[in-house]
């Protein structure tokens, strides 16, 4: 009996679309091949290589010197008049100025979506007409970026005697010989900007009305040969020009340097050295990133080989690669580059993109085995799979879909996910449905392929298919015999809660800290804060002795390490010196980061002249103190509160969720000489620094406490109110804003995939069924991120969001085969049964692949290993309570879609939402997914009870 249908059954768009690709297959081969060439091009030579994206960040700088040796002067003539003419020009939010006894510093917040630039420019226009500064006071204006230094410099040089015999002085004057020299001869054509960072602040002296120098800034350069050494420096800053290539630009500044320290190194007795760019990081970075992304590729075709078959393996890495060098083009076309932040979304594409492909792959293999015509297998596979593939590829899509619209420093720093996973996600549905049926044409559907003659069932195939079976069993065992049927399912519904349960109180034990530190990194940064009244030689003979202990107790650790032409004495913008240390990698070193730190900051402990204070530099924002200001005209109110307020800090307990508690480690009060202003009010502040790495966590609990302990009695003693009390958390006020508002969008997110679900089910109940799969997911991950001891932060909530797409996709595979199978007039156990068996393979395949996809991301760089872990754990969990209790909630599902109406049905949901809503606003987390099917038991018990209590009246 021929396979091929009597009649020609109406084609869906689907189906039309993967049989044009089998029909056509010379064009389709043209359009692909144009397609990869264009992205093989976007990659090798088109895309901009960078680090981190470029991020518009609405803050600005205006500072510099004012000669007068006195800070209230500074402040009233300056400082306070400059912060009230700002705060009331345009896009401007809050202007916080800064006060010494010779230097002035204003930082500018500006609206959210500003061009600091743009802003920035128009400012310093605005105060040249107004004349509001004094003649002899010097203002430089400058937009705030993640830059190292105020001038925006892409590459810095320092410039040394090896010999130790050059005085500062003599060094600034062998720079400027080195800038002319590189200059004139162009030895950096990519440069917009070389300058030297002048350690002298040069200006007027009121008083006098002469010139006056003096040294506000000093520099050490060390670095690594046969032992460590360091030297008095001064700083050469490089701007690369706009639109250049960082990487190129660093490798001119490196040619540069050996043709200068060949040229001049005996002539002018100094060496120059590259002592920062991010191009050897962004090198880094993209290699391993690269490599994941090979590996993962890899570890497709060898996990595609064992499940399904070797030649759908080829096909499934081939279209890979198709969609991900398509993505790469439309990167390219719509001016993004190719950085940490896109070639990360890349590597995260591997584990969603595998499904289409795959799922098409399997569905193809598994038709031609029951089939001889190579045309019909594709029809009938597109049909039994696109409706499946299309829900989970918008499931997905929408899963992501609210990074899209985070607002503020956070949303521009990681708007290249979304953009890069959902476009990948489309294309990799148009490779499905168009390019796998035609490649499949020539690889898998030859006829020698074809029907059960064919290939013969690989050892994992015959695997599968017992497990299949074996999960199938107990579930046709129950058919037509009701207290089996109940018995399962009470079993289902214990296994399944206990898993959620669990997995909610465990996540109670998690850390929350948006921007976690990693667990190894490559850069520290040690800050000295120096007593007050140091001069500049002071400073320097401390910084020195710094070095020594840093030098002997880093040793072999120790790569370079240089103050950035910034070490200061605390005036102006500048509060102290920060050494910023590079460390071998962490590839080649056996201590981590943190153990080092650990160390160093012992060390200093008791260390005599200064504070000094050893972090982490991570990729993302630097970690923020908590800050409390008080504000008031009146010093000697708020220096009486801010003394109490640095008391009860210094005593104060923070009890964590968990139980846990922190302190402050260090608490100081703001150098009273300095003169601050926020929206030009007067304040002083005390900051402290926790003991703890989970800063968001810690943030809002010291926030808390310190509201809680200064009430309207206790400042009202020095004539002060609660409302005078204000906090400064830096950029972390920020990340939490950003964030909240994806706590706040995750109910949205998941009302539209619960419509989008009813509309392609035509059903109200399957997908809340189908949701499931998302409280399945906890219980790996809470597990996962306490045993790996990683907090829950914006990279892991990103991994959440992307394990929604993932997981969903499991139940959506079940459910829709099912339904398939009930139009064919089978009974709901049969169909159930048969979906398990039928889809087993596919649902294996698929997140077995995204799992040993994701594991070279994890093991490439510690900054990626929570997110990675959220997504294997919780992939791993989702996966096994779907294959082995799911099946029974989807007959439950169907029992119930038989005996409630519809109208009942809905007040089912109304409940559901409001119990839901209640348990968020409860912030008992995850845990809140339980309304679901809480509210599945609930409602059937309560309309018996108001049933019987009708009945009696």
């Amino acid at each position: 009996m021929s396979d091929i249908p009597a009649k020609p059954k109406r084609l869906t768009l689907f189906q039309r679309i993967s049989l044009l690709a089998f029909d056509r297959p010379l064009f389709s081969l043209v359009i692909w091949l144009t397609i990869l060439a264009f992205g093989i091009a976007s990659y090798t030579t088109l895309l901009k290589r960078e680090g981190f994206p470029d991020v518009s960040v609405p803050y600005s700088l205006i500072n510099g010197p004012y000669l007068v040796n006195d800070a209230a002067k500074v402040d009233s003539e300056v400082a306070k008049p400059l912060s009230q003419f700002i705060v009331d020009q345009a896009d401007v939010k809050n202007v916080t100025s800064s006060a010494g006894g010779n230097f002035f510093s204003i930082v500018i917040e500006y609206q959210e979506g500003t061009n600091s630039e743009t802003a920035s420019n128009s400012i310093a226009e605005a105060v040249k007409s107004s004349s509001i500064l004094p003649e002899q006071a010097r203002a430089n204006f400058q937009p705030l970026g993640n830059d190292i230094n105020e001038r925006g410099d892409d590459v810095l040089l320092s410039v040394y005697a090896p010999k130790g015999d050059k005085t500062t002085s003599e060094l600034v004057e062998a720079a400027r010989e080195l800038v002319t020299t590189i200059k004139r001869d162009n030895l950096i054509p990519l440069s917009a900007d070389i300058a030297v960072i002048d350690p002298y602040v040069r200006g007027v002296d009121p008083v006098t009305g002469k010139p006056a120098v003096r040294q506000t800034t000093f520099d050490r350069y060390g670095l690594r040969t046969d032992q460590n050494n360091f030297y008095n420096s001064v700083t050469i800053g490089i701007k690369g020009a706009d639109g250049a290539d960082i990487l190129k630009l660093d490798k001119q500044a490196t040619e540069a340097t050996n043709s200068l320290n060949a040229a001049k190194s005996d002539t002018l007795g100094v060496n120059v050295k590259r002592s920062y760019s991010i191009a050897p990081q962004i090198t880094d970075q993209i290699n391993n990133l690269q490599t994941a992304l090979l590996e993962g590729l890899v570890a497709v075709l060898v996990v595609c080989a064992l499940l399904i078959a070797i030649r759908a393996s080829i096909i499934t890495v081939m279209s890979m690669v198709l969609v991900i060098t398509a993505t790469l083009a439309l990167l390219y076309v719509i001016g993004y580059s190719l950085n940490v932040i896109t070639l990360f979304s890349l590597v995260l594409c591997l584990s969603l993109i595998v499904d289409d492909t795959i799922i098409m792959v399997e569905a193809i293999d598994a038709q031609r085995r029951k089939l001889k015509n190579a045309r019909e297998v594709i029809r009938r596979a597109s049909k039994k799979i696109s409706r499946a593939m299309v829900a989970a590829t918008v499931t997905a899509t929408i899963g992501f879909a609210p990074l899209l619209f985070t607002g503020g420093i956070l949303g521009s720093f990681i708007r290249a996910i979304p953009i890069t996973v959902i476009a990948s996600l489309f294309i990799s549905l148009i490779v499905a449905l168009a390019f796998i049926p035609f490649v499949s044409k020539y690889v898998l559907l030859r006829p020698k392929h074809l029907g059960k003659d064919g290939d013969e069932e690989s050892p994992a195939h015959k695997s599968e298919s017992r497990v299949a079976s074996l999960l199938a069993r107990p579930i046709l065992w129950s058919r037509h015999h009701r207290p089996r049927q109940w018995s399962l399912g009470i079993i289902a519904l214990v296994v399944g809660f206990s898993f959620i349960g669990v997995g909610g109180a465990l996540f109670q034990k998690v850390t929350f800290n948006i921007f976690a530190p990693t667990k190894d990194s490559d850069q520290i940064a040690l800050t000295i804060a120096y007593p007050q009244g140091t001069n500049i030689i002071e400073a320097g003979q401390i910084a020195d002795r710094v070095i020594d202990i840093v030098d002997v107790t880093l040793g072999d650790s120790f790569k370079q390490a240089s103050f950035y032409g910034q070490g200061s004495i605390g005036q102006g913008a500048n509060q102290g010196a920060t050494l910023y240390i590079d460390l071998q990698s962490f590839k080649k070193r056996e201590p981590k980061s943190p153990e080092l730190i650990t160390k160093l900051n012992a060390t200093f402990k008791d260390f005599d002249g200064a504070i000094i204070k050893t972090a982490q530099i991570d990729a993302g924002p630097p970690t923020a103190n908590f800050g409390v200001r008080i504000a008031s005209e009146n010093s000697a109110s708020a220096l009486g509160l801010a003394g109490e307020v640095e008391e009860f800090m210094r005593s104060v307990e923070l009890k964590r969720p968990d139980g846990t508690t922190a302190v402050f480690k260090t608490v100081s009060a703001a150098n009273p000489d300095t003169i601050s202003r926020l929206n030009a009010e007067k304040f002083l502040s005390v900051n402290g620094e926790f003991d703890g790495a989970d800063i968001s966590t810690l943030v809002l609990l010291a926030q808390a406490a310190v509201e809680k302990e200064f009430t309207e009695e206790r400042t009202a003693v020095y004539g002060l109110s609660p409302d005078d009390i204000s906090f400064d958390i830096g950029q972390e006020g920020d990340n939490q804003n950003a964030f909240k508002a994806l706590i706040i969008a995750f109910p949205l997110l998941l009302l539209a995939i619960y419509f989008f679900l009813v509309w392609q089910f035509r059903s109200l109940l399957q997908p809340a069924l189908i949701f499931l799969a998302i409280p399945f997911s906890i219980f790996g991950i809470t597990t996962s991120l306490l045993a790996t001891d990683n907090a829950f932060s914006f990279f892991t909530m990103l991994g959440f969001f992307a394990l929604i797409g993932l997981s969903i996709k499991n139940t959506i595979l079940l459910t829709d085969y099912a339904n398939q199978a009930r139009r064919e007039g089978k009974s709901a156990t049969e169909s159930i049964a048969l979906a398990l068996q039928e889809r087993f393979r596919p649902l294996i395949a698929t997140s077995l692949t995204a799992i040993v996809s994701l594991i070279p991301l994890v093991l490439s760089n510690p900054f990626w290993e929570g997110l990675g872990i959220t997504l294997i754990f919780g992939l791993l969990s989702s996966t096994f309570l779907v294959i082995t209790v799911f099946p029974y909630y989807y007959l439950g599902a169907e029992y119930l879609r038989l005996k409630i109406s519809r109208g009942a049905f809905l007040q089912w949901l109304i409940l559901a939402a409001i119990v839901l809503g209640l348990l968020l606003y409860l912030k008992v987390g995850p845990a809140a997914m339980l309304a679901i099917p809480l509210t599945i038991i609930i409602v059937p018990f309560a309309r018996k009870i108001l049933h019987r209590h009708r009945s009696l009246r």
